[in-house]
């Protein structure tokens, strides 16, 4: 069934690409093609998720493609921990891939295949059973990034954010490529299973490269810097498939590589730590005053993978220390926000498609109402945007509150330094968390409920559209239900978890709905009863206050909004949503590294009433935020990669044996790394 699913993606992005667009005539069969490519990546990620429940259930699949003795067997595998990737993975490609199926997406065939090409790598790294199909599917993610990224190429600012997803994508796979040559020179195979059999030095350094490899997929400080601007890029309907499927292969490849080696360095653990605080914290305030929808949602995906990142350091430290309850609470806050990252960005990504072309805009200072004008797509600003903020009756509730609680066993641990660098991270991903919600309730305010200054038409075609509205709903169903349903979400996160963790993680089940951070008698939480409690509340509130108005509850009463104490302003002045997230730019400034500049205006600007344009001509205050790794790190970088490039360039002679003489140097280099690793 594996490759079955798999083959269903290769002839998805079979058809898609082969479809005609040039010739009028055949703009039929290219939407009948444009159609076939999506419905077949819909088939094939339903199919996976089919094969990620049975092997979740116990009943796992091994393919071999060849078998090569000295090396190991090359094929596909799918265990516990790989169903439980599948199930989430190709469970939140469902909706993602149906909207493809809207207008906008069944008139560009090519873009299909581009999705189908991101389903294929990514079913391939999440069954790799060796290094070589590993790399050969992380290769394949590369570069069905590039194409997603760059497919509208003339629009300004796409290829540039394509060549950046590229070479970052390259970056990752040559550290892939380092770090498990190593492993397989010291281990004598390639099957994943046995890279970590010789502990050591070497390991260690693979270890190292591997992880590395791993957070430059998924964005974590300082590789971060290529994932707002390819994610705010790509096209609508392929958005939500690189923020909530693609971006799952790196994290399925941070779990393995733990399960397969084991205990890392403790300094690794410590920098684990660290990086996944300082990307929590700098990618939520830069989404907390970002001025685009699209922005906001990609930066947003900076904090989620630092989130995730702390839980599984904290996995990390019990594997340094050897606890396994440690690693089983780290485990499962990391696969919870992994879930609830998934869900709800996919959500947001969709709408945010919706919003762009419904409205024409994604310029948040531009964007009121949007609940009132497209109702679908309001539902999914605003679930969306709760679960991020970690809202109660959210996924993101119950996602962050047992991340912090994993970060708060830091007293358990006997280390000094590891218990410093929980202290750091938990004290950042705290700050984190209260940012988000000032983040999101910006989008839930004034975006999707705010009051239009001047309203808008709206094209719904695409929120008309059955799959649009099926994706909404089945992705907002998941981010509510996972809270509804949290013991449940838990029991099937414990058996996919269980080749690291064992039997732990059922320690975090105390009993009648009711969750803890594995370790008994240290805190407790039932989101499933809050689905209770909360609604009863409401109810209960509304009975009191009928009962004691009488009458009055139901009487109508129309007045104007209080919009100031001041005689003479306007009704319509309010917060716009670059005036709310200024208190952000002010207590953030140092990390935002926030510019203040006063500039002068065109004279035209501020002519009225036929004043002379001297008298009229008026002063702009302009306030800007910078990217404080890009400022620090990269951009002082540039010359001397321009160099290296340059020098490089002279490498290309064109001539024949020039280039055999690059081979055999490259030859013997390898051939010199191996013996000495041997």
């Amino acid at each position: 069934m594996t490759v079955l699913g798999l083959l269903l993606f290769l002839a998805a992005g079979a058809v898609g690409w082969l479809a005609l667009r040039v010739d009028s005539d055949a703009r039929r069969w290219s939407r009948i093609a444009a159609a076939t490519s999506w419905t077949l990546s819909v088939l094939a990620s339903l199919l996976l998720v089919v094969v990620g429940a049975r092997a979740l259930a116990g009943t796992g699949e091994s393919t071999t493609l060849e078998s090569s003795p000295p090396l190991g067997a090359i094929g596909l595998h799918v265990d516990s921990l790989t169903g439980l990737f599948l199930v989430i993975t190709f469970g939140v490609a469902v909706p993602a891939f149906l909207v493809g199926l809207t207008r906008g997406g069944a008139s560009r065939p090519r873009l299909g295949s581009a999705a189908a090409l991101v389903g294929l790598a990514v079913g391939l790294v999440l069954t790799a059973n060796d290094l070589f199909t590993l790399l050969a599917g992380w290769e394949l993610l590369g570069f069905s990034f590039y194409l997603a990224v760059g497919y509208d190429r003339r629009r300004a600012g796409r290829g540039r954010a394509a060549v950046l997803a590229a070479g970052f994508s390259k970056t990752s796979g040559a550290l892939l490529l380092l770090g498990g040559g190593v492993l397989a020179a010291q281990s004598g195979s390639i099957a994943l299973s046995e890279l970590g059999r010789h502990p050591g030095a070497w390991t260690a350094l693979g270890y190292t490269l591997l992880l590395a490899g791993f957070a430059v997929k998924v964005g974590l400080v300082p590789a971060h810097v290529w994932l707002p601007p390819s994610y705010s890029a790509a096209p609508g309907p392929v958005r939500a498939l690189l923020a909530g499927m693609a971006v799952n292969a790196g994290f399925y490849g941070l779990w393995r590589t733990l399960d397969v080696l084991g205990a890392p360095p403790t300094w690794l653990t410590c920098a684990v730590l660290l990086l996944a605080g300082v990307s929590a914290i700098l990618g939520i305030a830069h989404a907390a005053v970002h001025a685009d929808l699209r922005g906001l949602i990609a930066w947003s995906s900076v904090e989620n993978a630092g989130v995730i990142g702390a839980g599984f350091a904290v996995a990390l430290v019990g594997e340094t220390i050897g606890s396994k309850q440690l690693v089983a609470v780290g485990l499962l806050a990391g696969t919870l926000q992994v879930i609830t990252h998934a869900a709800a960005k996919s959500l947001l990504f969709i709408s945010a498609n919706a919003v762009e072309v419904g409205l024409g805009t994604t310029d948040l200072d531009q964007l009121r109402g949007v609940a009132r004008t497209l109702p679908f797509t309001g539902v999914g600003l605003v679930v969306g945007g709760l679960t991020l903020a970690g809202m109660p009756l959210t996924a993101g509730f119950a996602s962050e509150w047992m991340t912090l609680e994993a970060l708060m066993q830091q007293f358990r641990v006997g280390q000094l330094p590891l218990q410093l660098c929980m202290a750091v991270c938990g004290i950042l991903v705290a700050l984190t968390i209260g940012v988000s919600g000032i983040a999101f309730v910006r989008l839930v305010g004034l975006t999707a409920f705010g009051k239009p200054a001047n309203p808008q038409p709206a094209h719904r075609e695409a929120e008309r559209s059955w799959t649009h509205r099926a994706a909404t709903g089945l992705l907002a169903a998941a981010c509510l239900g996972v809270a509804a349903v949290a013991p449940l979400v838990v029991v099937m996160i414990a058996a996919g978890i269980r080749p690291i963790a064992g039997t732990t993680t059922n320690g975090a089940l105390a009993g009648g709905w009711v969750l803890q951070p594995v370790f008994a008698d240290f805190s407790a939480l039932s989101p499933t009863l809050l689905w209770i409690v909360i609604p009863a509340y409401v109810v209960i509130t509304i009975v009191v206050a009928i009962v004691f108005s009488g009458r009055r509850f139901w009487r109508v009463r129309r007045t104007p909004a209080w919009t100031s104490g001041s005689e003479g302003a306007p009704g319509r002045t309010g917060y716009t949503s670059y005036g709310f997230a200024n208190p952000i730019r002010k207590v953030l400034a140092a990390l935002l590294m926030t510019r203040h500049e006063l500039r002068e205006l065109s004279p035209d600007a501020g002519s009225s009433g036929g004043r002379p344009a001297a008298a009229s001509a008026r002063l702009g205050y302009v306030v800007d935020v910078t990217d404080v790794v890009q400022r620090y790190l990269y951009r002082p970088l540039l010359p001397a990669v321009r160099a290296v490039v340059a020098a490089a360039r002279k490498l290309q002679s064109g001539r024949l044996d020039a280039y055999m003489a690059y081979m055999l140097i490259a030859l013997l280099a390898v051939i010199v790394v191996v013996t000495a690793l041997a």
